[in-house]
């Protein structure tokens, strides 16, 4: 996937997302920096995206927290237009992974999920992280098949 697709699934996301949710956090100043990695079978699953849901929370209701894997197969967490970081709190996480396969209208079009929606459904997913009040640099998510 190259840099500008990366760059053009990011800012889908964070709109689609902004949009969807009513905010992610009132008060910016209560997000704290989250940094990590994820590989699939032990490489970087670069493009692939990283959802941060709030246990307990009204999804519905609650911030739109994620990161995008680059090539490197590291990520930032942003909420929403509030910029980089996430509230503190316990997560289930998702990843999901669509590369993209063409495009339509000078938008990309995305395939299926390479995981198969394994990672996706934070009521299913084994993934979960905590967000302490401080900068965070999670343990690796090692995906396999």
């Amino acid at each position: 996937m190259n840099n500008r697709a990366v760059r053009e699934f990011v800012v889908l996301v964070v709109a689609a997302g902004a949009l969807c949710n009513a905010s992610c956090n009132r008060n910016p100043h209560d997000l704290y920096p989250v940094s990590g990695n994820v590989t699939y079978n032990g490489s970087p699953a670069a493009g692939a995206a990283v959802f941060f849901y709030r246990r307990g929370a009204d999804p519905a209701n609650d911030q739109t927290v994620m990161g995008i894997v680059q090539g490197d197969g590291s990520f930032e967490l942003v909420c929403g237009p509030f910029g980089k970081g996430a509230p503190p709190g316990d997560y289930d996480v998702g990843v999901e992974w669509k590369p993209v396969v063409g495009q339509s209208n000078g938008n990309p079009q995305r395939g299926p999920d390479r995981f198969g929606g394994r990672y996706s459904d934070p009521h299913r997913s084994t993934l979960h992280a905590v967000v302490a009040a401080r900068a965070n640099h999670l343990p690796p998510f090692e995906l396999t098949d």
